[in-house]
């Protein structure tokens, strides 16, 4: 940090400091956006990555269409299987059984039917041949699953009536295993999906691997159902059930091992881990044949996931950093800063699910954040770095005359400060020590220089509470002026407070001196407001910010008048004028002032009930 700082004087000395903070601030967001494009090529961040993407996809997902429907192979249908072969065995189908649901299914008038089995292994001719005879009066699409690397009447005999495809379509990811992609042609055989969509008439399905949309569940299923993309039933009960199920629908048959309950004496099997996870019923897995249905929703409807290319996910991340760099850059309070922080990455995090969700558009999401709180993280410390150098100069030249949060407001930006004369409205007040002199002649050294000591301090803090600039402390009295070197609108208001304040404190401190004995007296004060000359007057090798005028002149002549009136605080009409709380006020009369043309209507403003001392 302490490089950076120095860079940025060097900057700021060629050029000035807006061209170095446009510059500084170009050079953070870059390097932050860089520094993030590589992280994100860890596996680290790779895999909260995938987080992301999945719960958009499982969240953001569109709605299933309405024309597929799954039978599954579950423990009714196994037991049904079992009951229907000769050995009651299973190898890892009865084909016999699957030939006489096929033929039940077809007779229902669906679009097509889609087999998430192997069907390129025979016993014996026998067994192809009832096979065939089973479904030989079927007139729709079947779709088989083969081993693509048999050749179809070589290595297994051909059925007429089925159509073959390759089951291995869905990629596993190579960070988490995970099944985000298919591939609509991972052989010389179509996947099943894609040999569905060509038999269903699309003349050009997808032949790339492509993101799944995974589609929403259907709300209406539960128990063991729960979760299912569309209607699922029993091979075991689905030929008995109305042809309305089935018609003009495509249907997918495979092995589906949810349950409705945890003691289920068939193994899941064939189940994958999704982008579904998060959703109930795919906590354990989604079945495979499931995934294929999802894959043939998709490639229907002609849906794909977009993605920003790598310039323009680089653009995304570089304009984040940019962001959190400018933020960074201001100097907010801390917990503004960080609120601020949150709510956008939130904001951004919103957006990017509403993009998926409309859009079908996966914008990257760690790249972004992570550059953006680099920006934000290297320029916030930066500023603090520079705060602090300024705090620690500005401490040291105006401690001396500003009240500390007056100082820190100008440190922080948040009040203009000018160096050298002007004419500005301000309100000055004079105090003075009753019979200081007598109290300088009757106390030893030591013991006056604690009692004055401890009667500045007090006084000392309740200008500095009301942001008052101390001008000058003569012996027993102090010039203070309000609305300078900080302007404010409320100075005549600040100025009476304090007053009114410095009189309470003055009051006790008497009481406690003439307890221990010390002829210690009343505090006056003389406040004027208008029009002064304030800045640094003096010489090259000395000068001091003070204010000159009539407004100086009259607020030293009522404080001398306060002893004529028997009064400890006067004001004048013009403080009372842009004076805007309301405080006791007593009339006291125009009064001639020396070296003042005209009278000054004066008032006082007392702390008590009681008659003026």
């Amino acid at each position: 940090m302490g490089g950076l700082l120095a860079a940025v004087e060097r900057l700021r000395a060629i050029g000035g400091k807006q061209l170095a903070d446009v510059v500084i601030t170009l050079v953070v967001a870059v390097a932050a956006a860089a520094a993030a494009l590589y992280l994100n090529t860890t596996v680290p961040v790779r895999l909260i990555e995938r987080q992301t993407e999945d719960f958009r996809v499982a969240r953001g997902a569109p709605p299933a269409r309405g024309d597929l429907v799954v039978v599954k192979i579950d423990d009714d249908a196994i037991n049904a299987m079992r009951e229907s072969s000769p050995c009651h065995c299973l190898a890892p189908i009865n084909k016999a059984w699957l030939g006489d649901l096929l033929a039940a299914l077809d007779a229902k008038g669906p679009k097509a039917i889609v087999v998430d089995y192997l069907l390129d292994i025979w016993s014996s001719d026998e067994e192809f041949n009832d096979f065939q005879a089973r479904i030989a009066s079927t007139t729709h699409p079947i779709i088989v699953g083969v081993d693509p690397n048999l050749k179809a009447g070589v290595d297994f005999p051909v059925a007429p009536k089925l159509l073959y495809a390759d089951a291995r379509a869905l990629m596993h990811n190579d960070v988490d295993d995970i099944i985000r992609k298919y591939d609509p042609k991972p052989s010389q055989y179509w996947s099943l999906s894609g040999r569905a969509a060509l038999a269903l008439g699309d003349k050009s399905p997808p032949d790339k691997p492509f993101t799944i949309r995974y589609r929403e569940p259907d709300p209406k299923l539960t128990a063991e159902n729960l979760g299912a993309i569309t209607p699922s039933y029993s091979a075991a009960f689905a030929p008995f059930l109305p042809a309305e199920f089935f018609k003009d629908k495509v249907i997918f048959i495979g092995s589906v091992t949810r349950s409705a309950h945890a003691d289920s004496d068939t193994l899941k099997e064939d189940m994958h881990m999704t982008p579904l996870r998060f959703l109930p019923g795919h906590v354990q897995g989604t079945p495979g044949v499931e995934v294929h249905v999802h894959a043939l929703a998709q490639m229907l409807e002609h849906d794909r996931i977009k993605a920003p290319g790598t310039i323009w996910s680089a653009a995304i991340v570089l304009l984040a950093a940019l962001i959190g760099a400018l933020i960074g850059r201001s100097t907010q309070a801390l917990w503004i800063s960080l609120g601020t922080v949150l709510a956008l990455i939130v904001l951004f995090g919103v957006g990017a699910f509403y993009a998926y969700q409309q859009l079908a558009l996966m914008l990257p999401m760690m790249a972004p954040v992570i550059g953006f709180a680099f920006g934000f993280f290297v320029l916030s410390r930066l500023s603090a770095a520079e705060l602090q150098t300024q705090r620690a100069f500005y401490s040291s030249t105006l401690e001396r005359y500003l009240a500390p949060q007056v100082i820190d407001r100008m440190v922080e930006g948040g009040e203009a400060v000018t160096i050298g004369a002007e004419e500005r409205e301000i309100t000055v007040m004079i105090s003075d020590l009753e019979n200081f002199s007598n109290l300088v002649a009757s106390l030893d050294l030591e013991t006056f220089e604690g009692v004055i000591n401890e009667y500045f301090d007090g006084v000392i803090d309740i200008l500095w509470k009301h942001e008052a600039m101390i001008d000058k402390m003569t012996g027993d009295g102090i010039i203070a002026i309000f609305g300078a070197p900080v302007p404010s609108t409320d100075h005549a208001d600040r100025a009476i407070a304090c007053a009114r304040e410095i009189d309470v404190y003055a009051k006790e401190i008497r009481r406690r001196m003439i307890e221990r004995g010390i002829r210690f007296g009343y505090t006056r004060m003389g406040i004027s407001s208008g029009v002064g000359l304030v800045g640094n007057f003096g010489g090259e090798r000395r000068f001091n910010y003070t204010a000159y005028g009539e407004v100086v002149v009259i607020a030293a002549r009522l404080e001398a008048a306060n002893k004529t009136f028997g009064t400890r605080i006067l004001f004048s009409g013009d403080t009372l004028r842009l004076a805007r709380q309301e405080v006791p006020i007593e009339p006291v009369g125009e009064i001639d002032l020396k070296g003042v043309p005209v009278p000054i209507p004066a008032y006082t403003s007392p702390t008590d009930d009681g008659p003026r001392e």
